[in-house]
């Protein structure tokens, strides 16, 4: 970290830092800085009988008014005051105290930064990891629900599939019954043809034996009566 203030107080500040005096151009305003002393009077004049108005910490920011080109510049302090300092005492750029505080602060807010972002990029790959193990569980569901309704399918088909059978058996039934009784019809039509057939052949016997008997009675007749013995 020392490496990386020393660089950029290098490259901030420069050879300027080098220089115990300032002259700005004659009637511009501009903003210097107070130099490498701990600690400067503001006076009312340019003399050190003059009073002091006020004192200015190495590093304060003053607005330039006026340069005399004899050592000697008005100033206006942020506070609003304004008086005389010495130009030597001014820099046009902030004293490298003061950079390297910035810089160091400025180090600071950068690496809080980047442990921020730390914490949030771990944050999110940890939310990355749950929503993975969230999705997994929840492919591991759908695949569980595809597989009971595929078995559910299998069940309903199965009831439909009976249904279908019984109602072909039921028709199949239907049918053979049908003929059943259109066979039972004709047995019953054949028994009845073959009983009148055997009623008829019966009488035929019973009238065939009483011809018989009469034709053998009158033989017998004609026998006693022409004197024939058996």
């Amino acid at each position: 970290m020392e490496r990386v203030l020393i660089l950029l107080l290098g490259l901030i500040v420069g050879p300027g830092l080098l220089l115990s005096a300032w002259s700005p151009p004659a009637g511009a305003q501009s903003t210097a800085y107070v130099s490498d002393e701990l600690e400067i009077a503001v006076r009312r004049g340019k003399t050190f009988q003059h009073r002091i108005l006020t004192f200015l910490d190495s590093g304060d920011p003053v607005t330039v008014l006026e340069d005399d080109g004899e050592g000697y510049t008005r100033i206006r302090t942020q506070g609003g005051t304004e008086g005389w300092v010495q130009t030597r005492y001014l820099m046009d750029r902030p004293h490298a105290r003061v950079l390297l505080e910035e810089a160091r602060s400025r180090i600071e807010s950068l690496e809080s930064t980047r442990d921020t972002l730390r914490e949030e990029s771990a944050e999110l790959e940890a939310e990355r990891d749950r929503q993975a193990q969230r999705a997994s569980a929840l492919s591991g569901r759908v695949t569980e629900l595809e597989a009971a309704l595929e078995d559910l399918r299998t069940l309903a088909a199965d009831p439909l599939e009976k249904a279908r059978e019984n109602e072909e058996l039921t028709a199949r039934l239907a049918q053979e019954q049908d003929r059943v009784r259109q066979l039972l019809e004709e047995n019953r039509r054949l028994r009845d043809d073959d009983r009148k057939d055997w009623f008829l052949y019966g009488a035929g016997v019973s009238i065939g034996c009483l011809l018989l008997g009469i034709l053998l009675t009158r033989v017998r007749l004609r026998r006693r009566a022409s004197g024939w013995i058996d």
